[in-house]
């Protein structure tokens, strides 16, 4: 007795996109000191990292957190193969709790010496209820490909396989870089765009033969 033939399958992609204004924002803060002395040079970043570091403290109530990225201290060369001096660097970044927040501390940190300032770098968190809303549109979207391609050959729906999960994920950053302090920076977020996709199998019914007639 031979086995009965495996149900006919269909394979599809369901998508969905919704756009949220931004719920975090990060701000990247690189401060770089220069000095003929390396002592003289960690010296000074140490005290400009403390003014850093005291700023942030200050407004610790609108922030989600703070982490030192990288440290850097190096040489740096001058005329021929002679070093000049030493360069020391710190970058550090800060997430905000609180968005509307992000222009006050951007403009404070800009008044700081030997200090450049990166964002805010715009972003929808993964807690946000968008991306569990798109993950279900992007079901939905699925189940209505795989009824169409079935329907087009004269067949059902009869079962489900397998979901599989592709991504969701927010659009790409917004930046601005602060060159010099300003009394007030009134900022607009900007709309983020974020994207939900699954892979799901179905099986459907043997396929009406006139379909393949025509």
């Amino acid at each position: 007795m031979q086995p009965a033939p495996a149900a006919p399958r269909v394979v599809v992609r369901g998508e969905a996109v919704a756009e949220v204004l931004p719920d975090a924002a990060d701000l990247t803060v690189t401060v770089e000191v220069r000095d003929r002395r390396r002592d003289t040079a960690l010296t000074r970043l140490a005290e400009r990292q403390q003014s850093l570091t005291d700023l942030l403290e200050a407004a610790r109530g609108d922030l989600a957190g703070v982490a030192t990225d990288t440290v850097a201290v190096y040489p740096e060369a001058g005329d021929g193969s002679r070093v000049s001096g030493h360069v020391a660097v710190t970058t550090t970044r800060v997430r905000m709790a609180d968005v509307a927040a992000a222009g006050e501390l951007a403009v404070a940190v800009a008044t700081l010496p030997d200090t450049a300032l990166h964002g805010p770098h715009w972003r929808v968190s993964r807690g946000h209820p968008v991306h569990q809303q798109v993950r279900g549109e992007a079901v939905a979207d699925a189940v209505a490909r795989a009824r169409a391609y079935a329907a087009a050959l004269g067949c059902r729906l009869t079962g489900l396989v397998e979901v599989r999960d592709v991504d969701t994920h927010g659009g790409g950053p917004a930046r601005f870089a602060l060159a010099e302090s300003s009394p007030r920076l009134d900022l607009q977020p900007a709309p983020q765009e974020v994207h939900g996709q699954v892979e799901a199998t179905f099986t459907m019914s043997v396929p009406d033969q006139e379909v393949f007639t025509r």
